[in-house]
């Protein structure tokens, strides 16, 4: 029989995940450059939302950083991949900024594998 929860009612366990900003408490920001991120799942954009963002940021106006996953792979090499965020990415794109604000997540090139299946490079 399903009942109406009550104070008496633990609230449901919560997974732990060790690769989010979420999980880790408050990340520092620091300016990533555009080059070095790689974004391997295409944008769908809405152009006034850019637009808006591009204005923004031209005002000097603080936007929320975006979350770059850093992994380094098995040989050493580093690489940064952003999933999100792709509205604020493309409106410091096309502002040809160098660097955009980010909070870097560490992750291990397992977690890699699971986001990027056959694609992961390594």
């Amino acid at each position: 029989m399903l009942h109406a929860p009550s104070d008496r009612d633990p609230a449901p366990a919560r997974p732990h995940v060790n690769f989010s900003k979420f999980a880790t408490g408050d990340l520092p920001t620091v300016q990533v450059p555009i080059e070095v991120i790689n974004r391997p799942i295409p944008s769908v954009l809405e152009e006034d939302k850019v637009l808006r963002f591009m204005h923004d940021i031209q005002k000097g106006d603080s936007l929320t950083p975006i979350e770059v996953l850093k992994c380094t792979a098995p040989d050493g090499q580093r690489y940064y991949f952003a999933f999100g965020g792709c509205h604020r990415f493309e409106a410091h794109k096309r502002l040809e900024s160098e660097t955009i604000p980010s909070r870097i997540i560490e992750v291990p090139p397992s977690a890699l594998r699971l986001y990027l299946g056959a694609s992961c490079p390594f």
